[in-house]
């Protein structure tokens, strides 16, 4: 039988090593399939673990921001504020943050272990403690805490720390989703030391020397649960790593088990082909045994998942498997006898055709990422393998392509580019990716000029407030769609977050075309906008840096916009302004107002409170005065008109509040100690304060402290200031009313205050605006609104002032008109607190 067989496989040479070309095939198509599938595992293992490494990093820095935030509010109101006050405000944080124990305020002498920790910057975070928080008798093992210092400084030096003490199951919650899934979550400190995790006690020496050359990437070793991977990210806020390691085993199982099924396929495929020739040559029928192989070999590749088609040499389809046809919508009779151009889709260029026939021309297979067309005309992304079956004679007699359809990854990872470049609320470009095409178009250094646009929406705060963000997210699209309809083609469009937009052109044009456009976006900013069933208006304020592409770089073009932006705010917003040269020497001006401002509020000898008499506008009587802030530097008078504004738009205005509120108040106690007839105080509060911080508290907290009834304060806030509905401003003024502190409408007739507000508001005291008053005599509009403006308040049952009294004549048409109290110079200027004093006793003498 064996010599039958043997005869037989003599004769029949060319079938016996066809069949041997098919199986070589097979298992080259196989090897890179399998080959690939292995790649891919462990590029998705690392892809993965980064993607866990950022995310992590992200709730990590952004839980510890709000931690040291936190810390070092208390450590600036250490020696500033009562105790009282002090722990209120440490419950006060606390409550806001879950990932905190406790707060301590240690002095130094009892904080060694901050002051021996070498560090060059003002936190400073020590590895975990035993223990539920700093100082605690009740040492529990099973609990652990995380402290980070914040120093606190009297005259410049440490004179202790406020010691923040962090829950670390907070974060070993959040590591608990990725810990799960086999990864093991560490967290170090710069310094090696373990915070969180229980497989190093130090951080490895070999990822140690990698921070130092990157803050971020993923090295592999082995261990002794096989191959791993650890992917770390070293935070450039605080001086912590963070590190995820994921083993090789887990990320190939799946690899494993797919590769198993696809050689048990290829081993019974071979089987069978095998098991198929043997008969063929036993049984000696050449024709039919080649008829079975083809019938055997055509059924095993038609019920393959994967597309497969076989051309002849020059590349006409002879044969297509069913996948094929489920996959193109063309049937063999439709394709049979047509190149596989049929399925061009028009997206790849010619030389991508040209290395492809090079390749196969030569006998070597062919594998890459290939687009073709669908019957119907929807694009298709395969994977694509071509391989060429050669004769004994190495002449190419067919070739076979193997298609894997990845239209569905490829659009999964389509979309997450796209989820990850743009705005999730209005689809635009968002900051990051919009930030890398400005600095990759710059970097390139084309020719042609540039124009950068910022677009800041006026007002958007206020319809969040009154309106609900609903309201808000609904202006934010349809400013999207406004702007996007006023685009040229060559413009990126961004939305850089909350309200704020930000425009790329390149080229630009002329200037006068970049000033259309910015014109135009102002102009349709403008239009009201509906929202169910009210109608409001939103302006906005536009910043222009135009520049040639080759002199300038990506960060001066972001900074130059920033600040004709800021320009054009300043210049009453809804318009546009041109960056110049003097934008950047006011912005100088501005930090160095806000450093010097700083080191005011630090020292006792440049800031200074002056008081301006007001008085009964019958009598001439002294019923109060007004609270004025003063600022001497380097004996130069700095105008509050200067650096007011400056205070509010850096936050500074909260601080020196604060320290205006309580230089007042001491004062007041002084002069009620004395007997000295001051009156009622008017303090000015400005709309930051009343929006932004417990002002109402810390007033009354300042009133208790220094035994000052509600009758001797009044506040004083503008007009405009009732135009901002937040939350924070409602609970304060509730406050102030219910303890019958005197609230004081500043500058009235100068904003756009609702009427129905102001009864609502239930204020005491109506300002009219010195603009207004020195018009008496001269401008009969403004004595009608003068008027107007008695006759309103003493309709609300307010009292009157007027503010700018300097001549007799203003005083009696005032007095005439029914005005209650006057302040102005024609009484007195404002004055420091002794020359206050002197007048005083002056007045009461006459």
């Amino acid at each position: 039988m064996l010599k039958i067989i043997s005869t037989i496989i003599q004769r029949q040479t060319v079938i016996v090593a066809s069949a041997v070309i098919v199986l070589l095939v097979m298992a080259i198509s196989l090897q890179n399939i399998l080959v690939r599938g292995y790649e891919r595992s462990l590029e998705e293992q690392s892809m993965t673990s980064a993607s866990l490494a950022y995310a992590l990093e992200d709730s990590v820095i952004r839980s510890l921001q709000s931690a040291v935030g936190a810390l070092q509010t208390i450590s600036v109101n250490v020696l500033e504020r009562p105790p009282r006050t002090l722990e209120t405000l440490k419950n006060r944080l606390l409550h806001g943050l879950p990932q905190m124990r406790s707060i301590d305020v240690v002095p130094l002498v009892q904080a060694k272990q901050c002051s021996q920790r070498v560090s060059n910057t003002e936190v400073l975070f020590l590895p975990s403690q035993k223990g539920r928080f700093w100082g605690d008798e009740v040492m529990i093992p099973e609990l652990e805490y995380w402290p980070i210092c914040v120093p606190y400084k009297l005259h410049g030096e440490v004179v202790g720390y406020v010691i923040g003490s962090i829950n670390l199951n907070y974060y070993q919650s959040l590591f608990q989703s990725v810990s799960s899934s086999r990864r093991e979550v560490s967290l170090f400190l710069f310094t090696g030391e373990n915070v969180i995790g229980n497989d190093l006690e130090l951080l490895d020496e070999k990822l140690q020397s990698l921070i130092m050359e990157r803050s971020w990437g993923e090295v592999r070793g082995q261990g002794q649960e096989g191959e791993y991977l650890d992917s770390y990210r070293a935070t450039s806020f605080y001086p912590i790593v963070i590190a995820i390691r994921s083993y090789n085993k887990d990320a190939l199982a799946n690899w494993y088990h797919d590769a198993q099924v696809v050689k048990t396929i290829f081993a019974v495929l071979a089987s069978v082909l095998v098991l198929m020739l043997a008969m063929y040559l036993v049984l000696r029928h050449k024709r039919d045994q080649i008829q079975g192989n083809n019938y055997l070999l055509s059924m095993a590749i038609r019920s393959t998942a994967n597309a497969i088609f076989i051309t002849d040499p020059k590349g006409k389809i002879e044969w297509v498997n069913d996948a094929f046809i489920r996959l193109t919508g063309y049937s063999l009779k439709e394709v049979r006898g047509k190149t596989p151009r049929v399925l061009n889709s028009g997206v790849h260029e010619r030389l991508f055709f040209k290395e492809l026939w090079s390749t196969i021309s030569r006998g070597h297979s062919w594998r890459n990422e290939l687009i073709n067309r669908h019957k119907d005309g929807s694009l298709i992304t395969v994977d694509q393998t071509i391989t060429p079956v050669v004769s004994h004679k190495d002449e190419i007699e067919y070739f076979i392509a193997v298609h894997e359809d990845i239209t569905d990854r490829k659009q999964a990872e389509q979309q997450v580019l796209y989820m990850a470049q743009h705005d999730d609320l209005t689809g635009l470009a968002n900051r990051r990716y919009f930030e890398q095409c400005l600095e990759d178009c710059v970097s390139k250094r084309q020719y042609g000029s540039v124009a950068l646009m910022f677009i800041d929406l006026d007002r958007f705060k206020e319809i969040n407030d009154t309106l609900g963000h609903d309201a808000g997210d609904a202006l934010l699209k349809r400013v999207a769609n406004k702007l996007q309809s006023l685009m040229p083609d060559e413009a990126l469009l961004s939305r850089l977050g909350g309200d704020e937009f930000a425009i790329f052109l390149h080229p630009a044009g002329t200037e006068a075309q970049i000033h259309h456009l910015a014109q135009s976006i102002v102009s349709a900013l403008a239009v009201p906008f509906d929202y169910r069933d009210t109608t409001f208006s939103v302006s906005c304020s536009v910043g222009v840096s135009m520049n040639e592409i080759d002199s300038i770089d990506a960060s001066a073009l972001l900074r130059q916009a920033d600040l004709a932006m800021y320009r054009a705010k300043h210049s009453g917003k809804n318009t546009y302004r041109f960056f110049d040269e003097s934008m950047d020497e006011n912005m100088q001006r501005r930090v160095a107002t806000q450093r010097h401002l700083e080191e005011a509020l630090s020292q006792s000898d440049q800031l200074s409170l002056h008081y301006q008499p007001q008085v009964a506008a019958l009598s001439e009587e002294s019923i109060g005065a007004e609270v004025l802030v003063r600022w001497q530097r380097g004996g130069e008078w700095i105008s509050p008109a200067d650096f007011i504004p400056i205070a509010e738009d850096s936050g500074q205005i909260i601080e020196l509040g604060r320290w205006i509120i309580d230089t007042a108040l001491r004062q007041l106690a002084d002069w009620r100690d004395r007997d000295i007839p001051v009156g009622k105080l008017s303090i000015n509060i400005s709309t930051i304060q009343l929006s932004n911080s417990d002002v109402a508290l810390e007033l009354l907290e300042g009133m208790r402290l220094y035994n000052i009834p509600a009758k001797a304060i009044a506040i004083e806030f503008t007009e405009t200031t009732l135009m901002v509905r937040s939350e924070q401003l409602i609970r304060n003024l509730s406050l102030f009313r219910n303890h019958n502190i005197s609230i004081s409408i500043d500058d009235f007739g100068t904003g756009y205050c609702s009427l129905s507000y102001l009864k609502e508001l239930e204020a005491h005291y109506l300002k009219i605006d010195q603009s207004f008053v020195g018009g008496i005599g001269k401008n009969e509009s403004d004595e009608c609104i003068v008027i107007a403006t008695i006759a309103m308040a003493k309709g609300l049952h307010m009292k009157v002032v007027a503010e700018g009294v300097e001549t007799v004549a203003q005083a009696e048409y005032l007095a005439h008109q029914g005005c209650d109290y006057l302040q102005g110079y024609h009484f007195a200027r404002p004055m420091s607190a002794i020359d206050f004093e002197q007048w005083l006793l002056r007045s009461v003498t006459l």
